[in-house]
């Protein structure tokens, strides 16, 4: 048995759980996962964080990774990282550099102001190395849509007239995400100093052509 896959120790099928018995056991297994960590989370835990029985957790979840993916995709919902797509759309009557700047603003402060994001990228971090599947739901729930919906809106975005938009919407979220993880993460701000304010301005500069004055 793989150690990434805990099996479920219930024969039952799958069932529809309330919404309300679905938000307490993703909620208790939240807490686990970042007081325990991947390896030390057990469904037993979950169930006693949820105030549900075991087999309640089973019957909905199948399994650890089940649930995990599951967190993954209700972080992804909540965070206000992927509150732009709403927004991010050439037909907006905004200029590109406030849609841009504000989903700059969006994504530092979606973690810096809920440090309980920071905690969870460390756990999938932390724990990738043994179980890749974990990095990679992550990828694939959050990094992924990120990177296609702002490609998307360089693509389309007549103002723009970008020569690589996927080359530039990397560019744009890796260098908010190396600015989180040093200044964040691993606490090293100090070591390479960086005004977010600065950092931003200089990603939108990098953006806009030439003749753009901010206006459409």
């Amino acid at each position: 048995m793989s150690a990434f896959m805990e099996a479920s120790q219930t024969p039952h099928p799958m069932r529809q759980l309330s919404p309300e018995k679905t938000a307490a056991i993703l909620e208790g297994a939240m807490r686990v996962f970042l007081e325990q960590g991947y390896v030390g989370t057990t469904m037993d835990r979950v169930a006693t964080a949820a105030g549900v029985s075991k087999p309640t957790v089973y019957s909905h979840f199948h399994d650890k990774e089940g649930l995990f993916n599951a967190l993954i995709e209700q972080w992804v919902q909540k965070t206000q990282w992927t509150t732009f797509p709403q927004d991010l759309t050439p037909s907006s009557q905004e200029p590109p550099e406030v849609v841009l700047r504000r989903l700059a603003n969006d994504i530092l402060d979606s973690c810096i102001n809920e440090p309980e994001k920071i905690t969870f990228i460390r756990l999938v971090l932390g724990e990738s190395g043994r179980f890749p599947a974990l990095g990679r739901a992550f990828v694939q729930y959050m990094d992924k849509p990120m990177i296609n919906r702002l490609t998307c809106y360089l693509e389309a975005c007549p103002d723009l007239n970008l020569p690589d938009p996927g080359a530039m919407a990397y560019t744009f979220m890796g260098t908010l995400i190396f600015f989180l993880m040093t200044h964040e993460m691993l606490h090293s701000g100090d070591l390479i100093p960086m005004e977010r304010d600065r950092l931003v301005n200089h990603l939108i500069n990098v953006i806009k052509p030439v003749h753009w004055d901010g206006s459409i």
